[in-house]
């Protein structure tokens, strides 16, 4: 009986310990997941895992990927002032969340090659996308959207905080398209 009772208890924690590991590896990052929680957690997060490798390994395909989602985040959270609605002129807006989610509104015209509006029916239909901030030569935010087709939205703040004009293409490559926005208070 003691030898049943000691194989069951060996079985046991043999299998305990196949199966922790699975059990204790971290799943990798998601938004979810980073959701809602200061700048300086993001960054303890990101270094930790930096600090994994400070022996000069390589990070793993989960690690750079974690690593980019905190720094992106970083990067939203160090450009707090574009959080919140923005207008045009002709009613188009944005609202930018801190989970990196925007709604861009919809749109019932564009702007022609003279800077004259004109409307069109029907109208372009809102949408809910992602924003990311990147910057330019000159260490200036630019607030980027992904679009449905693949192109993006740009929105360079050069000089203000409370205003910006509305390119798209990449920031190598873009064009005016007439929008100009103001932060609603």
């Amino acid at each position: 009986m003691r030898r049943i009772a000691c194989f069951y208890l060996l079985a046991c924690l043999l299998m305990t310990a196949l199966c922790t590991p699975s059990c204790i590896c971290s799943r990798p990052l998601d938004s979810d997941a980073i959701r809602n929680l200061p700048l300086e957690t993001l960054r303890e997060m990101r270094e930790a895992i930096l600090a994994r490798h400070a022996d000069g390994s390589a990070l793993s395909a989960r690690e750079t990927a974690d690593v980019e989602l905190l720094r992106e985040q970083e990067r939203r959270l160090e450009n707090a002032w574009i959080f919140g609605e923005w207008r045009e002129r002709h009613g188009t807006r944005l609202i930018f969340r801190d989970d990196g989610s925007v709604s861009v509104g919809a749109r019932g015209g564009v702007y022609d090659e003279w800077g004259v509006y004109r409307f069109i029916s029907p109208e372009e239909p809102a949408f809910e996308s992602t924003w990311s901030v990147g910057y330019d030569e000159a260490g200036d935010p630019v607030i980027s959207i992904l679009l449905r087709d693949g192109d993006r939205f740009l929105y360079p703040c050069h000089r203000s905080r409370d205003s910006f004009s509305e390119r798209r293409g990449t920031l190598t490559e873009s064009s005016e398209t007439g929008f100009y926005f103001t932060k609603i208070h």
